[in-house]
């Protein structure tokens, strides 16, 4: 019999914080940052889709795909426990641990060719291999990537990352490539145009060419299929086929970054590159995999990966991670969460739109199962990003007991990416909570503008503020004393954006 230790309410001292909570820079870089850090929150535990503070609050987890079943999901603690009591370390010597099941589990969810696994601790480590192994396989250098793409944290990972070196004035490498993010809402071919995706295309066959400038070989295109780090751009699919022809044509391999959108995320197949009609060389699973647990995968044909030699077996399934991967897949599996995704992205999507309608300031509404991007503008349309007002619905859904969080190169894009527990009544309560949270807004601003509109401009005249005087001193209409001329408070209220 395994027993099983949880943390409940009964073992917990549950006590409202006594000072503001801070980083310990000490111990910490000046790089990093707390969540909603003018307000930050301590969470102490969570348990599926929720969260919860030290005073016990509970939070709805909107944006954590990390824990893809669900934070602390019983049965993935049970399988941690039973594996982390039994594990063996090596260093060095052999050890017989059997056959491992999950590389077989994983396999039959994944297309004939890809058949060979090699895992490793972090998506960012991931990346790094198949680059190496699209560079083994190629003998080329160059590689291709999609603009404000980021793909991880190592040093040889950041030059993929045009996130990364543009917001950080780091100088790209010579070797790599980015062609324009597909964005139809507000790059520079939209969703007007109807040859925006041909035009797309054309522009990142200039940049596969200027890459082989000089002999240079190509190595290989790395891309999400579903780009969310920069907003969840949701690629045409004949965008990303047409890149993998190029790039195959000239000899490169294409590898599929998987890290965020893998396992059913997109709720109509198990891989966004499925969703797209496909074939990646090679493809990239990262935070899903282990539910919090750091495990990753890279997974390729045994040609490709036969390059390795002897270094191949330093990337073997160990027990800890057999045992956590098969019980994310069984989870996975046994409560339908892929299928869940369907149904309740639909219902979330449904709802969005409907804000989008009634809201000036939700500008477009992207995604698929549970995988969403919200754009938040100064009006419909200006398509200004309006970062300030991102920040404010974050916070104010966060004081609403709703976590979510703001991505995308001008920070204004509300990214929605929860656990796959998440429920239908779940959408309804995110969806409401940000209908209460965007009205809200557009009173206080609308309140602003008739106080700007009210307030007389030094060296100006009132008639010019909207502020309308009687002409007749002895006229003593309350209706025509110190109105608001509303065509002014309107203008006001433009100013403000």
């Amino acid at each position: 019999m395994t027993t099983i230790y949880t943390t409940t309410t009964d073992n917990m001292q549950l006590c409202k914080p006594q000072k503001p909570l801070r980083l310990p820079r000490k111990y910490s870089s000046k790089s990093c940052h707390l969540q909603h850090g003018a307000r930050p929150v301590k969470i102490v535990r969570a348990s599926y889709q929720y969260a919860y503070d030290e005073t016990n609050t509970e939070y709805l987890d909107c944006v954590n795909s990390m824990s893809h079943v669900g934070h602390c999901h019983p049965a993935v603690v049970e399988a941690t426990s039973l594996a982390m009591v039994t594990e063996v370390a090596s260093s060095g010597w052999e050890i017989d641990l059997g056959e491992p099941k999950y590389p077989k589990d994983l396999r039959q969810i994944l297309p004939d060719h890809l058949d060979t696994f090699l895992f490793c601790n972090s998506g960012s480590e991931a990346v790094d291999l198949a680059l190496q192994l699209s560079r083994l396989y190629t003998c080329g250098t160059a590689v291709i990537v999609v603009d404000n793409a980021f793909h991880g944290a190592l040093d040889s990972v950041h030059q993929l990352s045009p996130k990364i070196y543009k917001s950080n004035n780091i100088s790209k490498e010579d070797w790599v490539h980015s062609v324009t993010m597909p964005d139809l809402y507000r790059g520079p071919y939209q969703s007007d145009d109807p040859l925006a995706v041909e035009k797309y295309v054309a522009d990142a066959k200039d940049v596969i060419n200027k890459a082989r400038d000089g002999g240079r070989k190509l190595a290989c295109f790395i891309a999400e299929p579903m780009l969310t780090v920069p907003g969840c751009i949701d690629p045409p699919s004949t965008w990303l086929q047409e890149l993998y022809k190029m790039v195959r044509a000239f000899g490169g391999l294409c590898i599929a970054d998987e890290v965020q959108t893998s396992l059913g995320r997109v709720g109509s197949h198990y891989w966004s590159f499925q969703a797209q009609d496909v074939k990646p060389d090679i493809v990239i699973i990262g935070k899903s995999l282990g539910n919090g647990y750091p495990m990753a995968a890279v997974v390729t044909s045994r040609e490709i990966a036969a390059l390795l030699g002897e270094r191949i077996k330093e990337y073997q399934c160990t027990r800890m991670m057999d045992a956590v991967g098969c019980a994310v897949l069984n989870v996975l599996k046994q409560e339908h969460l892929m299928e869940s995704a369907t149904e309740v992205g639909t219902v979330l999507k449904n709802e969005l739109m409907k804000l989008q309608i009634k809201h000036e300031h939700i500008g477009n509404v992207r995604g698929k199962g549970l995988i969403f991007g919200i754009e938040i503008v100064w009006s419909k349309q200006s398509k200004t990003p309006a970062r300030e007002l991102a920040d404010q619905i974050v916070y104010r859904m966060r004081e609403k007991h709703v976590i979510m969080a703001n991505e995308g190169d001008g920070r204004n894009i509300l990214i929605l990416m929860p656990p796959m527990c998440f429920t239908k009544e779940n959408a309804l309560i995110l969806s409401q909570g940000l209908d209460k949270v965007l009205a809200e807004i557009s009173t206080q601003r609308i309140s602003q503008a008739v106080n700007t509109a009210m307030q007389p401009r030094v060296g100006s005249c009132e008639g010019r503020l909207g502020i309308l005087q009687p002409q007749d001193d002895d006229d003593d209409s309350a209706s025509s004393k110190g109105t608001v001329n509303l065509e002014r408070v309107l203008q006001c209220y433009q100013d403000l954006d």
